[in-house]
């Protein structure tokens, strides 16, 4: 489970990204001296984007799924990432992780829908699983076990975002942050 809008986001920071070093001198270290550290930090004079891979870089405030662990990485496919972007009046924060438990759908739903109440209201989306096709509707025994959801709470610049979808016998799902900062704000 890689949603869209993750590969949306990332796709579109990368893709900045290589404009401005298209466009200015800068400095680029990358730590991946073992290929697990996952790590990317270039600045220009106008920007800088740091990348980061790692376990220990997905916290992003989102409970974690009792008994659930990290997807671990398909080869050079990360299922996690810690982004930063800066420049002089903007800023973007994106921290993703994709998890695994054994425990149905329904039931990490039912904790979500819970813990990120943390976060200011709540909106549920049902879509069919896939990803496509969201739909906003009410609650319906029948409908729900064949659908994923998505969960979204907090601000236009502090979303935080729950993706859970059925695998097998348990489930997937994502955790994402999305901080935005303008001139007048840090991230």
């Amino acid at each position: 489970m890689k949603p869209q809008w993750i590969r949306s986001y990332v796709t579109l920071l990368l893709a900045g990204a290589g404009i401005i070093l298209l466009f200015s001198a800068c400095s680029v270290n990358v730590d991946d001296k073992d290929n697990k550290n996952g790590k990317v930090d270039i600045q220009t004079p106008f920007a800088d984007l740091k990348v980061d891979s790692s376990e220990k870089a997905v916290d992003n405030g989102i409970p974690v799924y009792p008994g659930a662990h990290l997807r671990p990485a398909d080869g050079d496919d990360h299922h996690s990432a810690n982004i930063n972007i800066g420049a002089a009046g903007f800023g973007l924060k994106v921290i993703a992780a994709e998890y695994e438990t054994n425990d149905p759908p329904e039931k990490v739903k039912a904790f979500y829908e819970d813990k990120m109440k943390r976060f200011g209201t709540t909106l549920v989306c049902n879509g069919h699983s896939g990803g496509s096709d969201v739909h906003i509707s009410k609650h319906d025994e029948d409908n729900d076990k064949k659908l994923s959801w998505e969960i979204k709470a907090g601000s236009s610049d502090d979303e935080h975002l729950v993706s859970i979808e059925p695998h097998g016998s348990g489930t997937r799902f994502g955790t994402v942050l999305v901080q935005t900062h303008g001139k007048d704000d840090t991230l």
